[in-house]
């Protein structure tokens, strides 16, 4: 027959989990995941911190739920000496329990590593920004005081005016030269306009009297050969003469050229005329262009002038 069970004596002492499991929430692997998704992610959303605080509850619960029901177990059951897989069983229990701990307490740990990284990487770049945003400052106040000073060197002032008497005095020639050039180019334009006026009653004259004379014989026009122009040599002579000069001349040629009409014929008086109007016009176009070129001189003084000024 089997034989009876041992009772001990006495009671064996119950056993004391209290500082093996201590009263304090914990986060599991899982807590580790989700607190690290919050922090990589931002600010958690009252959704994510409601679900892991319903999770975390549950687990603690079940795990004092385990242990309560093992010790109540070990003090109100009797108990015969513990077996070896009795034994062993308690021992697996408090490893796996301080395992986890320890792989907590190590999440915890990274959990708290990576916030410190992420908080000294946005320390970073909030400094990165501030700097950036002085050296912007710093730009934009020397592009504005770039642009007040190159305003206040393209506007010359009167006391930089009062500082060169003779830059001052040669602009007041300078002017002066201008309004004399301007007054000629003017008197030279009347010139021409008259001139103009005359040539056209000339070529009126000489077609009236073309038309109105009798044509001259051949045996007239051979007996008497063709004399050279008189008056253009002394028109090319002298071409310092002014217009009106020259237009006199030119009336005097044609005066002469009708009243001999009995000994030259017209073919030689038309040589005459024509080469008086073209020596006329030649003094005319030089005066022009002398004029056109003073005037070109003046404008280069000026621009030069104001050139100095601005400089």
């Amino acid at each position: 027959c089997a034989p009876h069970p041992l009772y001990p004596e006495m009671p064996e002492k119950p056993l004391d989990l209290a500082h093996i499991v201590p009263q304090r929430s914990l986060p599991n692997m899982n807590d580790a995941v989700v607190s690290h998704s919050v922090l990589s992610s931002g600010a958690p959303t009252p959704t994510k911190r409601l679900h892991c605080g319903l999770d975390s509850a549950s687990r603690l619960a079940d795990e004092h739920d385990l242990i309560a029901v093992y010790v109540n177990r070990l003090q109100n059951g009797t108990r015969v000496l513990d077996s070896p897989s009795r034994l062993d069983e308690e021992h697996r229990l408090i490893a796996r329990y301080a395992a986890r701990l320890a792989a907590e307490a190590g999440n915890t740990q990274r959990s708290a590593s990576e916030l410190a990284f992420n908080f000294d990487a946005n320390k970073q770049q909030r400094q990165l920004i501030a700097e950036l945003e002085n050296k912007n400052r710093e730009i934009l106040q020397e592009i504005q005081r770039l642009r007040l000073e190159h305003e206040q060197a393209s506007q010359p002032t009167p006391e930089k005016a009062q500082q060169n008497p003779t830059l001052l005095a040669e602009l007041r020639l300078l002017r002066q030269r201008k309004d004399e050039l301007e007054q000629r180019m003017s008197a030279l334009q009347e010139s021409r306009r008259e001139l103009m006026v005359q040539l056209e009653g000339l070529m009126k004259l000489l077609k009236a009297q073309a038309a109105g004379s009798p044509r001259s014989s051949p045996s007239h026009g051979a007996s008497h050969p063709m004399p050279m122009p008189v008056r253009s040599t002394s028109a090319c002579s002298t071409p310092t003469h002014g217009p009106q000069d020259s237009l006199s001349g030119v009336g005097g040629d044609v005066q002469e050229a009708f009243a001999q009409g009995a000994r030259r014929n017209l073919r030689n008086d038309l040589l005459v005329a024509a080469d008086s109007i073209t020596n006329t016009m030649s003094s005319l176009v030089k005066e022009l262009h002398s004029a056109d070129e003073g005037c070109e001189e003046d404008e280069d003084a000026e621009k030069l002038q104001n050139g100095k000024e601005r400089g």
